[in-house]
């Protein structure tokens, strides 16, 4: 159930990016998609493809005669434009196999921020739901196809960020649902939901789940996920995207390393991938995220109101 993990960032990620684009139009009554796709290109494309070139270097010097590493270079291509989990099945061993949660992102990224810019916020909700069950009945009714398969790439957990965006964006939406995710009994509610949802294997009711755990981590400040505030969770924060694309990297080169210590592999390819993405974030990220900040509206415009749920989002544990 690990995999689990990569839905409760897509339900953040649903939430962040949403909130900002409210914040966005608040302030300054539009959305700039430029400077939005500037900013996501600044702080994606130049290690992911650093990353992708790592790869190509290293299948081809030790995996180029096998058939995961020729799988690879066929799969090439997906990778490079972020469509990986449209045309690529994750059946056996598929090399760099994690990229289909980010080329889910990243389309995402492409077409959301068009979509608030356009609609009323009232709207927003409406367009969720479409999407939702129009997902839901090409899944259940539709033959295997690409449409289909890029239909379910609409994932579910990502809009209930977006819709937990909205909910909490709106003033009244705020004091509504501080009435119950602002209950300090919430948050413990929300965690034991997932646990059962997880148990029992309901998808629905796992992303219903995991987006409530999200509310009440932002509802209130001493929310159940207060070590999220440790100085140590911080910094892996930071350095989060580094260690989701180096650390399979990392993890082959302690398997090459340490071979038969097979006990020490998971605590030596975490210190290596906090190390190596701490690394890559001061010496190499850090330079585009300078420039990243020329596109950056709240600086220009102001701080965030004090108590509003966006508040909760400048703990340097989330970097956007």
């Amino acid at each position: 159930m690990g995999y689990r993990g990569v839905d409760l960032f897509f339900v953040i990620s649903g939430f962040l990016i949403t909130t900002l684009l409210l914040r966005e139009r608040e302030e300054t009554g539009t959305i700039s998609l430029r400077d939005f796709y500037i900013r996501r290109t600044l702080r994606i494309f130049p290690l992911y493809y650093t990353v992708i070139a790592l790869y190509v270097l290293t299948v081809f010097l030790f995996e180029r005669h096998s058939a995961a590493g020729q799988a690879f270079f066929g799969n090439l291509p997906f990778f490079l434009t972020y469509t990986s989990n449209w045309f690529i099945q994750l059946e056996g061993r598929v090399i760099f196999y994690f990229a289909w949660s980010l080329a889910t992102e990243e389309q995402f990224y492409l077409v959301w921020p068009t979509i608030e810019k356009a609609l009323g916020a009232m709207t927003i909700p409406l367009v969720v739901g479409s999407i939702l069950l129009v997902r839901q009945a090409v899944e259940t009714m539709a033959p295997d196809s690409l449409w289909k398969t890029i239909i379910l790439s609409l994932h579910p957990a990502i809009f209930g960020g977006v819709l937990l965006a909205h909910a909490l964006h709106d003033p009244r939406g705020y004091v509504i649902a501080a009435k119950t995710m602002g209950q300090k009994w919430f948050g413990p509610a929300a965690l034991v939901a997932l646990v059962v949802a997880l148990s029992l294997g309901q998808r629905w009711m796992i992303w219903a789940s995991m987006t409530a755990l999200v509310g009440a981590a932002v509802a209130r400040e001493d929310h159940l996920l207060t070590f999220l505030r440790w100085r140590p969770m911080a910094y892996m924060g930071t350095i989060s995207y580094g260690m989701y694309l180096l650390h399979m990297l990392c993890h082959n080169v302690v398997k090459r390393a340490l071979p038969g210590l097979e006990l020490l592999w998971l605590p030596a390819t975490l210190a290596l991938t906090v190390l190596v993405a701490g690394l890559s974030l001061r010496y190499y990220e850090s330079h585009f995220l300078r420039l990243k900040k020329r596109f950056q509206w709240s600086e220009r415009t102001g701080p965030v109101r004090r108590g509003s749920a966006a508040a909760r989002l400048s703990s340097p544990s989330v970097r956007a």
